[in-house]
């Protein structure tokens, strides 16, 4: 039988059991070659939903092909004949994660290579299970102090709270800033973006480090701020002798990884699922596509994603699946819609979508939103949930469909490597055996995703942010001269450029510049430490503006001058929840944007500016003004580190404001904090989370869930006094 027909037939529940015979034979010959196991795992696995059809030994031949192909994890330990099937078998256990798991081939071969003491870079499918491995290698206890990179703070919460159930009794969890390392004998695992890693200093013994979607140190773009502290992030800690396991799907090569590193890079398409993916080559314009996504909709009844290019494009997309099929009102999600109502404007379209039963998930919704649309989603509460590429970078979900409703991110067409990756959230091991895609375009052409480390490849055009970080051994004798030049031609210390690398030096000079003739004028303006007064805030508003943002980042959230920044900022301190700011971006909108929009701009501004951008641009200024003033100017200089810290916490206290990441909505911490109660860390936070009386409070339906739900995965430090409360104590 040809292989198209063997996948027709076991589609066929009843022609499967007819031609069992030719099937099972070929699966069998295919199995018993190297060159063939591939396809003939991708068979075993479309055979798997069959298993209770399957009589008279078939099924006991299933369970030998599954072991054959190296699907542990599928296999009946109680059907293994013979001595030697039973140490196989028992190869593959994984210990000391609390649970029965098994290994496949593929996670058993990485998880020696790892226990042997040598580094792995491993390529491979979404659904090959990489975090199994992080949990059994962590679970042996070699490795002291662990390091996990993730790329964004919804999968620090997601790898948190796993490791938290499989290892949380033995291991000491970090996630934050705030939190210290305890030393108290157990092994620590710090779970941080590579922002958060370069910004601690008690991980130069670490001996451990992972870090998950490697694919993120090549440097296409030079700007890429994230990337080139991935990669300063990856050569501090390798340097320092740590082991090293880096994760990501579907690259072909890896190049720029220092020789004597000695690594393993193992590329493989070992897959537990198999994909069908159909293409329906619709125009990228035209109500065809809105049409075939509402008939998709309609027809699956099983989990299914949305991608979609861009936040404004899910809310559309969300909005005419909701019209045309006229979903009723849901049930299983009007406890989140009534709150949800009562803080954002019930015109937003995350509102109204939710309230028929769809979930929307991109970078605008706040975090602990998302987090509550995933868990409905994986729950059943949520049938269908419209995102954006945020889903995608390794948030794992029940999907068993996945429908490309766009073939792009944003405005530029997705790549072949970036489609596998969306297509790869399709399926779920021991769930859904085969995932479907559905495809509204046409097919992306193939090829080679090669990552290229740019601290191998150091030239002209290597970003100066990123040699500024490297020490001079690491650098190349054209990269050497070239800082030799920018500290030569700056009046600026040595020190300051270091600290501000992310600031293009030209900027940093100009910023020097204009420092100066201020403090010739104002010093007032600069001298200022905590909070700054009205005139002193405009002052460093307009130096941000002029000769740090340039408008770059502010004119995307409709500011440009520093007067606006000032009184946005202004207005933000004054509010006493989050609701009334976003109430006044929504009364003060563009005439052409809807409510939704400015929601989310506002939204957009809060997270991706004041909590991210604002701080460090604040801090660099900060820096250049103190070498003004204190080398130059003779005099004690300002300082601006508590105000980029609480803009940093959008100007909530910092341990309250962290259990966002956690999965509490900020509305609900401001609720559940006691009066006088001084939450400056996260461990405080989490101290007052794990101890209130859930049953005394009054709390709506929803608020009670998220709380429980969170309580549910706090790590033991949570429920542990620090030493100095119990001396005062």
């Amino acid at each position: 039988m040809e292989l198209d027909d063997i996948r027709e037939c076991i589609a066929n529940p009843d022609r499967m059991i007819e031609a069992r015979f030719p099937i099972f034979r070929e699966v069998t010959r295919l199995a018993n070659r190297e060159q063939t196991s591939a396809v003939a795992r991708d068979l075993v696995i479309r055979l798997l939903p069959h298993k209770a059809l399957l009589t008279d030994g078939y099924d006991d031949l299933l369970d030998a092909l599954v072991r054959e192909v190296g699907l542990y994890p599928y296999a009946d330990p109680q059907k293994t004949a013979g001595i030697e099937e039973q140490i196989l078998f028992e190869a593959h256990r994984v210990h000391g994660i609390g649970q029965e798991r098994f290994f496949h081939s593929l996670q058993l071969a990485v998880f020696q290579e790892i226990a042997n003491g040598r580094n792995v870079v491993l390529s491979a499918p979404t659904s090959v299970g990489k975090s199994l491995v992080i949990d059994a290698v962590l679970a042996t206890q070699q490795h002291k102090k662990a390091v996990i990179i993730v790329p964004t703070i919804a999968l620090i919460d997601e790898t948190r709270r796993r490791i938290t159930v499989t290892l949380g009794r033995t291991h000491d969890i970090i996630t934050h800033p705030s939190q210290v390392y305890l030393g108290d004998g157990r092994p620590t695992v710090y779970i941080l973006t590579q922002e958060r890693a370069l910004g601690r200093s008690d991980l130069e013994d670490a001996d451990f480090f992972v870090i998950d979607e490697f694919y993120k140190l090549d440097l296409r773009d030079e700007k890429d701020e994230r990337a080139i502290d991935l990669n300063i992030c990856f050569h501090r800690l390798a340097n320092n002798g740590a082991q090293f396991y880096l994760i990501g799907p579907n690259i072909s090569n890896i190049k720029g990884l220092a020789s004597s590193y000695k690594h393993v890079f193992m590329p493989s398409d070992f897959s537990t699922v198999a994909l069908d993916i159909e293409y329906f080559n619709l125009k990228q314009r035209g109500e065809e596509r809105h049409t075939k996504l509402i008939e998709l909709c309609e027809s699956l009844k099983s989990p299914t994603l949305v991608y979609c290019q861009s936040p404004r494009s899910a809310r559309d997309a969300a909005r005419t699946i909701y019209e045309t099929s006229k979903l009723p009102i849901s049930e299983a999600t009007k406890d989140a819609v009534d709150w949800l109502e009562q803080y954002f404007p019930t015109e937003w379209e995350v509102i109204q979508a939710l309230k028929r039963g769809i979930g929307i998930h991109h970078g605008n919704v706040p975090r602990a939103i998302q987090q509550y649309m995933v868990r409905a989603f994986e729950e059943g509460r949520i049938k269908t949930l419209v995102c954006t590429s945020t889903i995608i970078e390794g948030v794992n979900t029940v999907a068993e469909n996945v429908i490309i409703f766009d073939r792009r991110t944003n405005t530029s067409t997705i790549d072949d490597f970036t489609f596998r990756n969306i297509a790869g959230r399709a399926g779920r091991m021991n769930r859904y055996f085969i995932g479907k895609v559905f495809v509204l375009e046409a097919a992306v052409a193939d090829g080679d995703h090669v990552v290229e480390l740019p601290i191998g490849r150091q030239d002209e055009t290597t970003p100066l942010s990123l040699l500024l970080d490297l020490p001079p051994s690491s650098l190349t004798p054209l990269s050497q001269e070239r800082i030799r030049t920018v500290f030569a031609e700056s009046k600026l210390s040595e020190a300051t450029i270091r600290k501000n690398r992310y600031i293009p030096i030209d900027d940093q000079n100009a910023l020097f510049e204009a420092v100066s003739v201020l403090y010739d004028t104002n010093p007032n303006h600069l001298l200022w430490k905590g909070i700054p007064r009205s005139e002193q805030l405009l002052a460093v508003c307009n130096l941000i503006y002029e000769h740090l943002d340039h408008g770059d980042s502010l004119r995307r959230h409709n500011i440009f001058a520093g007067d606006q920044l000032q009184a946005v900022l202004t207005s933000l301190m004054a509010a006493s929840d989050f609701r009334g700011f976003i109430s006044q971006r929504v009364e003060g909108r563009w005439q052409d944007d809807t409510i939704s929009d400015a929601v989310e701009q506002a939204l957009s501004f809060l997270r991706n500016y004041v909590g991210y951008k604002f701080g460090r641009q604040l801090m660099a200024l900060s820096r250049i003004q103190a070498d003004v003033i204190s080398r130059y100017k003779k005099a004690a200089p300002g300082d601006y580190s508590m105000f980029a810290a609480h803009a940093d916490s959008l100007f909530m206290p910092p341990g309250l404001f962290a259990l966002d990441e956690y999965g509490v909505p900020s509305e609900i911490a401001r609720k559940i904090m006691i009066n006088g109660t001084t939450i400056e860390s996260v461990d405080q936070g989490l101290r007052l989370l794990a101890g209130i009386d859930l049953e005394r409070m009054q709390l709506q339906p929803f608020e009670r869930e998220i709380l429980e739900s969170v309580r549910q995965s706090l790590p033991l430090r949570a429920f542990a006094r620090p030493k100095d409360e119990d001396k005062e104590s």
